[in-house]
């Protein structure tokens, strides 16, 4: 069994708020600190990382992406876009099913050890019924205790798969991501057999900005609605079908969001030296 790494990257900034700390060469440092710490203590994974940036990145960024693995660049034009692109790379490139796959975003920081405790987990006889693991997930006090796996509701667009699974589901991660909106949360909740929209949410939605023509509106409102109640209906998968979804406690890494930071020394992982 191999551990892929499909780390998504962009250039750009978004205005969500950030900690001090924050920033995305330091996310990538810390990163790449973890993928030494795989290759060095599991060498038997062959540990295989595909960099996949929509558009360019800063040239310091790249090269330490190079020492790392395959930087790959593409003309995705959203979040959305590029992660659609990473969820085919198992098919596209004939990863065993036998497989993981990690979707790494790049506005998060990673403890030294997190791809170790993933990788183990995964291979954990407790957790074979286990098909998706969440590096980042619900809030837990942190502790100096083992890692532990625990299921969880929902995670981001950051998790692991195992590659079977990914395959089988390729297209239901789709229609949720076709979505609109919070669309990692629906992928989690209509993988695990749990209808993510109310009636209410199947015909309300936000409202798009004045002066959009009123056709268009009237466009996007039977557009989403039709799509949110498909991914409602494939929600009511056989029991057979329903995934597992574990979350590490603590977290592994965090989300480098204000509002969204797990608890953990983040701010000493920060400042550890490139690797």
């Amino acid at each position: 069994m191999r551990l892929h790494v499909v780390y998504r990257s962009h250039g750009g900034e978004n205005s969500k708020g950030r900690p001090g700390w924050y920033s995305k060469r330091v996310g990538l440092e810390s990163f790449c600190r973890a993928v030494e710490r795989v290759r060095e203590e599991r060498p038997d994974a062959g540990t295989e990382v595909v960099f996949l940036n929509d558009g360019p990145v800063p040239g310091e960024r790249l090269d330490l992406m190079a020492r790392w693995g395959d930087p790959v660049t593409i003309d995705g034009g959203s979040n959305r876009r590029s992660y659609l692109t990473a969820l085919g790379l198992p098919r596209r490139r004939g990863w065993d099913g036998r497989d993981v796959l990690l979707l790494a975003e790049d506005d998060y920081l990673w403890r030294p050890e997190s791809l170790v405790a993933l990788l183990d987990a995964t291979r954990d006889p407790q957790h074979a019924g286990a098909d998706y693991f969440a590096p980042y997930g619900e809030e837990v006090p942190d502790t100096a205790q083992p890692v532990r796996w625990e299921r969880l509701e929902s995670t981001t667009s950051t998790f692991a798969a195992r590659v079977r699974a990914l395959r089988e589901d390729e297209r239901l991660l789709w229609l949720c991501a076709l979505s609109g909106g919070d669309f990692d949360h629906a992928s989690c909740l209509t993988l695990q057999g749990r209808p993510r929209f109310t009636l209410r949410e199947l015909v309300e939605h936000h409202e798009p900005a004045d002066g959009t023509p009123a056709w268009r509106s009237a466009l996007r409102r039977a557009y989403l609605t039709g799509m949110r109640t498909a991914v409602d209906a494939r929600s009511l998968r056989r029991p057979s079908r329903r995934r597992v979804l574990l979350g590490a406690q603590p977290a592994l890494a965090t989300h480098m969001e204000e509002g969204w930071i797990a608890p953990g020394p983040w701010e000493e992982i920060a400042a550890a030296p490139a690797p």
